[in-house]
């Protein structure tokens, strides 16, 4: 009773502790609740929503797609990284252009997918198929015949819940993905360019002020020596007022990036270990010589290769030569190193001309087994199957090709193929080679039978056996303590990002300096495989002048990072990019004031002569477009151009453009005029505005900056 008694007096208070207790129960703890509302757990947002489930599925079906067209089972951190930015990229567009046509009216139905699957298939017997299809099914007919492909095609959603097809249907995907994307991109950009209007007075001044000029030209840099001694001084007011007028066009931010600085500890082996990995490859060479070819490769766990190489399949440069010119067939192949990376030492211990491949029909006659349930026919049967087919065909009471119809039911009736020596396996290749043209040959493969019947072969070629066996050259495990050792020393001596650079420059250490390195790069600066430090410096706990430990990247190095500046997403802090200010309007000034040097010393010289002077060329008979790119305009820029235009002729005049100076003498300007109907100018317009060459992304790149982004993907690798 005492107890409720002191709950009735401090009701309130213990209601709200009784309500917050009761909440953290039920949805597990209060750090829960939190992060219910805040994004420190969120990997991705577009307009305020996660896409993180969203993201890793269309990762995953990305990754399957290129996997299948690029025939690779794993990709390095470089291709990943490709790979992340094409699916960030699509899911971006995707979100977008939804956004947009929806305020339009409009929708991408699942019913107009499913036509859209319909006319892709429909587009493979076409002259312009869907590349990603086209390329998809090529791949794939490579693996199991181009019949078997188009069926797979035709029934692709039969394979959507089938664990062992996974990657075949999510690659599927991510071209339908593809293609929605392109449809809704046309349509979109279609709508936005037919909608402009341009007025009749708007084209006709377009028209008129559309010029052209014949001048004397010359590009001069500010940098060029002659002006070495100009200096331009920016003030901390300046660079106030450049900020607050471009702070949100200029530096918004919409992918948080890095500064990272990395110092770098090659594993190379040590001057002892390159003597004994060479007194450890002349032993066994001993050892090799007084021992018999068997013998010794099964003290290695190697097995005497019996495959026929020719001297074009020899990938390693030099290495034919010594296989094909240097050895006789019976020699050893001495110890030799190569290219300081391995060792090699071995035999040629075979050698005979043989045809480079066989043309050959089969019929495939599968058997039952656990892999494959459906088939009812026992071994016993298909083996007999195998004698009977080969004795009709031997006895030609019929062909190979009219039988084949019995075997897939009437889908197939020609197999005809070249089978290359180098990949086959080597019983079979020899059973086509032992059997003449026109003659049977079985093959009991794993699960079936091949009757093959044997049409053609190359021309014979000179091809050997060797035996050849690699010592690679790396570093001892003492060497590679050492190696850590230095690296963990080093780490442990900085304290900042400036310090790591100082101190690594004072020993002699290898650095590298990353500039605004995003979340999902793999690489820093040139130096490739940094997956792992890229994801220590966006770490939640890593800040500004934080060092790394000792990282190992694939065991070519170890790394000591240091980062050395963080911009997040959003519009950055005037002290982050005061310097950067800075150095613009320096540049801006010091243009201007060449440009002021170049007009005071054309009043007392002329073009040719200060050409020589600045260390530049004049051009004449250059010809100039009012309204033309910078491609048009021998390299002007748009800065000048307006300018340039307004000049007097026949009077040398120095004009600031962004980065140059040009010297110019306007020696002719053509009036323009405007076209009756006005088609040509709205066309230039529509193209200056919309143009699909330049101006596509762009309109899609701006959307993208009006859209609210939370990119935290760094979060992909710590999840």
């Amino acid at each position: 009773m005492a107890a409720i008694g002191a709950i009735r007096k401090h009701g309130v208070a213990l209601m709200i502790i009784i309500g917050i207790a009761l909440l953290a129960f039920i949805l597990g703890d209060l750090s829960q609740v939190t992060s219910t509302f805040s994004n420190k757990n969120v990997m991705a947002k577009i307009d305020g929503r996660s896409v993180d489930q969203e993201y890793r599925t269309l990762y995953e079906q990305n990754t399957a797609l290129f996997r299948l067209l690029q025939n690779k089972s794993s990709f390095d951190e470089n291709e990943t990284a490709q790979i992340h930015e094409t699916t960030w990229r699509s899911l971006l567009e995707e979100k977008i252009l939804d956004k947009q046509l929806a305020s339009l009216g409009l929708s991408f139905t699942p019913d107009m997918v499913e036509d859209l699957k319909a006319d892709m298939l429909a587009s493979l017997s076409t002259q312009q198929p869907n590349q990603y299809l086209m390329q998809f099914a090529q791949a794939l007919a490579q693996q199991i015949g181009p019949e078997n492909t188009m069926s797979v095609l035709s029934n692709i959603e039969e394979y959507a819940n089938n664990e062992q097809s996974k990657d075949l249907y999510n690659a599927y995907l991510a071209i339908v993905r593809f293609a929605t994307m392109g449809e809704k991109s046309n349509r979109y950009l279609s709508l936005a360019q037919n909608t402009l209007y341009f007025s009749d007075p708007l084209a006709k001044k377009m028209g008129e002020d559309n010029k052209t000029a014949m001048v004397s030209l010359m590009m001069v840099s500010p940098e060029a020596p002659a002006f070495k001694d100009i200096t331009a001084n920016v003030t901390d007011q300046e660079i106030k007022n450049f900020y607050n007028t471009h702070k949100k066009d200029l530096f918004n931010i919409s992918e948080q990036n890095r500064d990272i600085d990395v110092a770098i500890f090659p594993i190379n082996p040590s001057a002892a270990d390159l003597k004994a990995i060479e007194d450890s490859v002349r032993g066994d060479y001993e050892h090799f010589i007084t021992t018999d070819l068997a013998t010794f490769s099964s003290e290695k766990n190697r097995v005497v290769d019996s495959i026929y190489y020719k001297e074009d399949d020899i990938i390693l440069e030099g290495l034919d030569s010594i296989l094909f010119k240097a050895t006789a067939v019976g020699s050893n192949i001495e110890p030799f190193e190569y290219e300081n990376s391995r060792w090699f030492f071995g035999k040629v211990f075979g050698s005979a001309a043989r045809p480079d491949s066989v043309q050959v029909a089969l019929i495939e006659l599968p058997y039952k087994t656990s892999q494959n349930k459906e088939i009812t026919r026992t071994r016993k049967e298909a083996a007999a199957l195998a004698d009977s087919i080969k004795n009709v065909i031997t006895s030609n009471t019929d062909n190979i090709f009219n039988l084949q119809s019995n075997f897939t039911a009437g889908n197939r009736t020609d197999s005809l193929m070249w089978i290359p020596e180098r990949g086959t396996i080597v019983e079979l290749y020899n059973g086509l080679l032992e059997t003449p043209n026109g003659g049977v040959y079985i093959y009991k493969a794993q699960g079936g039978y091949l009757v093959m019947q044997v049409f053609n072969r190359t021309e014979p070629i000179q091809k050997r056996q060797f035996m050849l066996y690699e010592y690679p050259i790396n570093p001892s495990d003492a060497t590679i303590s050492s190696i850590k050792a230095q690296a963990t020393e080093f780490a442990g001596s900085v304290n900042s990002a400036e310090d790591l650079t100082t101190k690594a420059a004072a020993k002699g250490i290898q650095t590298v300096r990353g500039t605004s390195v995003p979340s999902m790069a793999a690489t820093i600066g040139q130096l490739p495989n940094c997956r792992d430090i890229v994801s220590w410096a966006f770490a939640d706990d890593t800040k500004k002048n934080d060092i790394s430990d000792v990282i190992n990247v694939n065991k070519m190095y170890f790394a000591v990072a240091a980062v050395k500046d963080i911009r997040n997403t959003g519009v950055q802090k005037l002290e982050t990019v005061k310097s950067d200010i800075e150095g613009m309007l320096s540049a801006e000034k010091k243009v201007a004031a060449v440009t002021e040097k170049v007009n005071k010393d054309l009043s007392s010289s002329n073009m040719e002569t200060l050409a020589t002077t600045y260390g530049t060329q004049m051009r004449d008979s250059v010809r100039l477009v009012f309204a033309g790119d910078m491609y048009q305009n021998s390299g002007v820029d748009g800065k000048a151009i307006g300018t340039i235009f307004a000049l007097p002729a026949n009077k040398p005049t120095a004009v600031s453009g962004k980065n140059m100076v040009y010297v110019v003498n306007v020696n002719q300007i053509d009036k323009a005029t405007a076209t009756n109907e006005l088609n040509l100018e709205k066309n230039f317009l529509r193209n200056l505005v919309v143009g699909r060459e330049r101006n596509e992304m762009t309109i899609i790149s701006n959307l993208i900056q009006k859209t609210k982004l939370l990119d935290n993907r760094s979060r992909f690798y710590q999840n």
